[in-house]
């Protein structure tokens, strides 16, 4: 994060630090994680950029880019809830992450890129199926600060090997979710995803992983931002039955708002089915969300990797379980989003949620 150089908060003196360390007990939950709260560090931190007080996560190797650590007993530039970037208070303890995952520089430049990567305690299992949750939010921003972009593309990549990032520029790694829309979110959001290891991945990797010319960067607050800064916490890693197993955890879902009652909320009169069939026997064989007397101005259909499927007339949007080619796609959950008119409140102009295709 590159924030003010010249944030100075009042220093709490004669605070009695203790070092934290390893050890406790970690509930099944997070037996592959290591650190997923922010709960375990070196020492306090003073300043933004101070990533390396976190054991278990690093910046990519990267020479350039410092994502930052923060923590309600911090000094100065590291406390909590006013850092340079937002007012933020914790999800939960009392340490967050966050980082830049987008600054624009100069005309014709490139955009520079800060990633946070954690190594897992042992390899994922391939061919098992996990369920994977974390929380996110860009706080309440400050007058001073840089911050007010929200960019698509923000999500997780998994990796065998440790990435390495060459300054600040982009890292070509696969997604296995990425926000299909720029999203921002002034308080605590959950996102929840379930995935099938390919590959014994140890190597859990946040950002933005689309080359500049995929990024719809916009601006969410403030009069002339330059970055898009996001906070982390509270991750969540479990092994989970397959889709169809016969004592199946709680459903394969992408966690999202409340999108329904977000649109009654702004009169909008939305209904959304969350699964259909499109099988060819008459029942329920399309996705056709009811969108209101407010009209959108656009409607599409992501995978939960964030690849646009499908565009959809927004003012009767229906969709066949097809892509953009015709070709009909596997049974699983795909992502909704849906953008209404800027006459619309900001809080509620983007729409997004899950729908499970069945066979």
């Amino acid at each position: 994060m590159k924030g003010p150089q010249q944030y100075i908060k009042g220093c709490i003196c004669g605070l009695a630090w203790s070092l934290l360390l390893w050890g406790g007990v970690q509930s099944e939950v997070h037996a592959q994680l290591v650190n997923p709260g922010f709960e375990v560090s070196s020492n306090l931190p003073s300043a933004p950029g101070m990533w390396h007080l976190l054991p278990g996560w690093n910046n990519a190797l990267s020479g350039l880019s410092s994502p930052d650590f923060f923590h309600i007993n911090g000094t100065l530039g590291g406390d909590l809830p006013e850092t340079p970037v937002a007012m933020v208070h914790p999800y939960e303890g009392g340490g967050v992450a966050g980082l830049a995952v987008i600054k624009r520089n100069g005309a014709g430049q490139p955009l520079s890129r800060e990633y946070l990567v954690q190594e897992f305690e042992a390899p994922l299992v391939v061919g098992q199926h996990y369920r994977l949750s974390f929380h996110f939010t860009n706080g309440e921003r400050i007058p001073t600060s840089l911050s007010g972009l929200s960019v698509n593309g923000v999500g997780i990549a998994l990796s065998p090997e440790q990435p390495t990032q060459f300054g600040d520029g982009v890292l070509d790694l696969p997604p296995v979710f990425s926000f299909p829309y720029a999203r921002y979110e002034e308080g605590w959001s959950q996102v929840t995803l379930t995935f099938l290891a390919d590959a014994p991945h140890r190597f859990l990797t946040i950002g933005v992983f689309l080359p500049d010319d995929a990024l719809e960067a916009e601006v969410s607050s403030g009069t002339n931002p330059t970055m898009a800064y996001y906070y982390f916490d509270a991750f969540e890693l479990e092994p989970v039955p397959p889709p169809g197993d016969p004592s199946p955890m709680p459903e394969d879902e992408v966690k999202a708002p409340s999108i329904q009652d977000d649109a009654e909320d702004a009169g909008f009169g939305m209904f959304v089915p969350n699964a259909f069939s499109p099988n060819g026997d008459g029942l329920n064989d399309l996705f056709e969300p009811k969108v209101g007397d407010v009209l959108p101005v656009s409607f599409q259909i992501f995978s939960r990797w964030g690849t646009l499927i499908a565009e959809l007339d927004p003012g009767r949007p229906q969709w066949d379980g097809k892509d953009q080619n015709g070709q009909v796609l596997e049974p699983g959950v795909y992502i909704w989003s849906l953008q209404w008119p800027r006459s619309t409140p900001k809080s509620s102009r983007n729409q997004q949620g899950p729908v499970m295709l069945l066979n």
